[in-house]
């Protein structure tokens, strides 16, 4: 398990140019090795999925899958790392690597719980499939958007989905995602007249649209206030910001920036856009465009679900409290539930998150855990049957 984990974080699948094609290969090579059935799809993107069965006793059961992306974020400042991000380094129990958190480790912990099923006889009832997608750091849309419309996957039976969440940092505790948001991304533009920056009552672009940032921030700063889970909450977050200067003595006369809203399941994207418009209304000489937001949204699975229950139920039975959350960031789990397929995440680490972040890493005992966790909840969502061998 520790070995594959390193053979997979050494596959080096971070965009722009991710290596899918190398990790599918990898898998590939174990599942034949331990007699899993293999599906590959090729999306019109040109990107492959992944598929790797463990087949149930009573193939009319709606099937599960177990979701992750091969797809990571880039780690560019290695000077900034411990150890190299592609490496896979072990140092003081932590496997250290770009992945390990976000997905990497949850696609080891996944296959490595199917394998010890199988290896000990343990047959489901329920049809298990271990879905392996591209593209979801970069929207999903090259990726679990297009396998949801292939051809081939009504036949898969997915009737649940297992995706990503986040570690819980904290031993005592795992984090259950039952909800998202959703992100809606705006380009602003602020116009005016070039002018020189001597001009003491000249109208400026930049300050026009200072002045509306400043209420984006005042927004989103009654957000940070409030208690609430973040995950239940509007963001409006600055993400650029950028002129037309074109020397420091000239006053621009264009001034651009983009702004993502995090849009939580309980409330609708006109609503937030309406909340956008209620701010904009205020600055009549800024114009706004929508560059990219998402159709799919994730219906928020309720606590007495008999998939968040069989979640839990792994995690108390190992001594861990488990705790429903709303995720602040968007998944793949979006494109599943806006098919009407129940979906909940769970990573089922530990250790303190840091997706993203240099030295993303976990412990020997988050993948160890994490594997007794998944086992757990498969032979109770799946319902294990002991496969006799004696005639």
């Amino acid at each position: 398990m520790i070995a594959l984990l390193q053979e997979y974080l050494q596959i080096k699948t971070a965009h722009p140019q991710p290596n899918y094609h190398a990790a599918v290969a990898l898998f590939k090579k174990y599942a034949l090795i331990d007699g899993f059935l293999i599906g590959e799809f090729v999306l019109p993107s040109k990107n492959p999925v992944l598929i790797l069965t463990y087949e149930g006793t009573n193939p009319l059961l709606p099937s599960l899958a177990l979701n992750h992306h091969m797809d990571v974020v880039p780690a560019d400042n290695t000077h900034e790392w411990t150890h190299p991000p592609f490496a896979g380094t072990i140092h003081e129990n932590h496997i250290i690597g770009r992945g390990t958190q976000d997905m990497k480790g949850v696609g080891v912990v996944h296959y490595a719980a199917l394998r010890e099923l199988k290896e000990n006889n343990i047959l489901l009832e329920r049809t298990v499939h271990l879905i392996m997608v591209p593209d979801e750091e970069r929207g999903g849309f090259y990726g679990t958007k297009e396998f949801i419309e292939h051809p081939e996957f009504v036949s898969l039976n997915i009737g649940y989905v297992l995706d990503e969440g986040m570690p819980s940092g904290n031993d005592k505790e795992l984090l259950i995602k039952i909800e998202e948001r959703t992100p809606i991304q705006i380009k602003v533009t602020s116009k005016g007249l070039m002018g020189h920056a001597s001009e003491l009552q000249h109208e400026n672009s930049a300050h026009t649209l200072i002045n509306f940032l400043s209420d984006i921030v005042s927004f989103h700063r009654e957000q940070q206030a409030l208690t609430d889970d973040p995950g239940t909450l509007f963001s409006m977050n600055i993400t650029s910001l950028s002129t037309d200067n074109l020397a420091l003595n000239v006053i621009p006369s264009q001034s651009e920036a983009t702004i993502d809203i995090r849009v939580p399941s309980h409330r609708s994207l006109l609503q937030a856009i309406e909340l956008f418009e209620v701010i904009l209304k205020k600055h009549p000489t800024i114009s706004h465009e929508i560059i990219a937001t998402s159709v799919e949204r994730c219906t928020p699975t309720p606590l007495d679900s008999a998939l968040y229950k069989a979640c839990a139920e792994a995690m108390q039975i190992h001594g861990i409290l488990p705790k429903p959350f709303a995720f602040q960031a968007t998944t793949d789990a979006r494109f599943y539930s806006n098919k009407k397929i129940e979906t909940i995440g769970m990573t089922p680490f530990c250790v303190t998150p840091n997706l993203h972040g240099t030295n993303e890493s976990i412990r020997i005992e988050d993948i160890t855990l994490g594997k007794t966790i998944i086992c757990t909840f498969l032979t109770i969502f799946c319902k294990k049957r002991e496969l006799n061998l004696t005639n």
